[in-house]
């Protein structure tokens, strides 16, 4: 490893708490309806009895309120975007430290770092939590049943999101995984399409273009058929948020390369205060036509966010706090466990208060405050026991210090 090689983008951890906190607000407001209590829904056709999650996809259900419908996505674009301005700027330093990107190493680091607890999560969510009562989702798990296997096999393969797409509605305490899957298809192509493109800002211009152009096709084809080929095709190509995580891979190269004239522009404090008053913007006022398109405007926003937290020392925005620091560094736990952890509380509470279908402030109060410190307890025994020595392996593996290891 080259010592002198190092990688530290104070605020960031910040940013992947406040991402998570979004999907895990979000999430409660999910769970609390398919446990069969009053949450910020509202019943578009009255004939629906249950509340699965295929009657959100399908427009007979959707949010009393807008926010919390874009909350836990927002979050989910906010991570995408995140995770490719991170991962192109360290592969970038690093063939700038070594003279080339080593694609065995990255993909040892990626596996090291995200493969144990994904698999872990599928354990518990497929084997182990559904023989537990605490952990019932009754809804989900009728639905799981018939294709278990089905979606097992997909998700042991990296393709939680392809068994999104087929199933629509996603095993008991462990449908988030269904990203976790975009971001290794991801990882799978973005290193060798770095390690032979010229012009980088060129190439995540033109990946960009052509995954919406495929997006778009899938779009037509799925409107003109009754095909459920196409129909499933659509929905995965409208779940792979590719295009966000190559456009905070632009992000990271304008910064490596030092492109100041772009830079002044996104660092100005007219464009931090626009970045933040457009979210918003975007979700009261978005027109219904745009809404397959509306993740890249998101996806804008947070690159500009990103791009200041990170680099601009005058940052309006600034998640430079210990706390934040350590509740950033535990995000991959907070997101995983999250589900699990609100399932348990609401069931819990149900168990010992006998919890009311309309949920009064006090009861509200507990469901969310439980289920976030449970999430944290849950996520800081995951690190330091579990996560802890495969991120030591995967130091190993490192030919840039980044993170923690590369703090000043």
């Amino acid at each position: 490893m080259n010592a002198s090689a190092r990688v530290y983008f104070p605020g960031l951890n910040g940013l992947r708490f406040f991402a998570a906190f979004a999907v895990i607000f979000t999430h409660v407001e999910l769970m609390k309806k398919l446990l069969g209590h009053s949450s910020h829904w509202i019943i578009v056709d009255e004939r629906v009895k249950i509340i699965p999650i295929q009657e959100v996809m399908t427009k007979r259900l959707s949010w009393l309120s807008p926010v919390i419908a874009n909350a836990g996505p927002l979050g989910v674009v906010c991570f995408f975007v995140l995770s490719g301005f991170l991962i192109t700027y360290l592969l970038l330093r690093e063939r700038e430290s070594t003279g080339f990107i080593s694609i065995r190493k990255f993909y040892l680091r990626r596996i090291l770092r995200i493969w144990p607890l994904y698999y872990l999560l599928i354990l518990l969510g497929f084997f182990i939590l559904p023989h537990w009562e605490w952990f019932d989702v009754p809804v989900q798990r009728e639905f799981l049943e018939p294709v278990f296997w089905e979606q097992l096999l997909l998700a042991l393969f990296m393709l939680p999101n392809l068994a999104f797409s087929m199933f629509i509605t996603p095993p008991p305490n462990v449908g988030q995984i269904w990203s976790i899957g975009v971001e290794e298809q991801f990882y799978l192509i973005w290193p060798w399409i770095m390690r032979n493109s010229k012009n980088l800002l060129r190439t995540a211009a033109w990946f960009i273009g052509i995954f919406m152009v495929i997006k778009l096709g899938a779009l037509v084809l799925d409107n003109q058929t009754d095909s459920r080929f196409f129909n499933i095709l659509r929905r995965f190509f409208a779940m792979s948020r590719l295009e966000s995580m190559a456009l905070g891979a632009a992000g990271a190269y304008l910064v490596f390369a030092g492109k100041q004239r772009i830079l002044r522009v996104i660092y100005h404090p007219v464009t931090q205060v626009l970045s933040y008053l457009a979210i918003p913007l975007l979700i009261f006022f978005t027109p219904v036509i745009f809404w397959n398109v509306i993740h890249l405007a998101y996806s804008v926003v947070f690159l500009v966010i990103i791009l200041n937290v990170a680099c601009n020392p005058a940052t309006i925005l600034r998640l430079r706090h210990r706390i934040f620091d350590y509740l950033g560094k535990i995000s991959y736990g907070l997101y995983m466990y999250h589900i699990l952890c609100i399932v348990f509380t609401i069931n819990m509470l149900d168990h010992f208060f006998e919890m009311p279908k309309d949920l009064p402030a006090r009861h509200n109060l507990a469901v969310y405050s439980t289920s976030l410190v449970l999430t944290i307890a849950v996520s800081s025994l995951s690190y330091y026991l579990f996560e802890k020595p495969f991120i030591r392996a995967k130091r190993k593996q490192a030919v840039v210090l980044s993170g923690e290891d590369a703090r000043p």
